[in-house]
């Protein structure tokens, strides 16, 4: 399939620069970039319930959550939620 873009200047020096760096095409470079931002789509498309699952609760539970402190109680109540709207 054949698209036509018309980019700002700057995103178009920008993907110029990475085609040149990488010894690639413009065209090939953009094609890499729009397949890569669909990706995390049609992966989760092609993934059951259950597997979708494992890997949220693997995400979840991953390093970068370790340090983040527990919710308290409270902070799951309407009250606490909708306070400063005054709900």
């Amino acid at each position: 399939m054949t698209v036509n873009l018309e980019l700002p200047p700057n995103i178009e020096q920008l993907y110029l620069a990475e085609a040149q760096a990488r010894g690639l095409s413009l065209e090939k470079v953009m094609q890499e970039a729009l397949v890569a931002a669909r990706q995390s789509v049609i992966a989760t498309e092609q993934v059951s319930p259950e597997e979708w699952m494992r890997r949220f609760t693997a995400w979840s539970e991953g390093p970068e959550h370790a340090n983040l402190p527990d919710l308290p109680d409270e902070a799951m109540s309407r009250e606490f939620i909708y306070a400063e709207r005054g709900l």
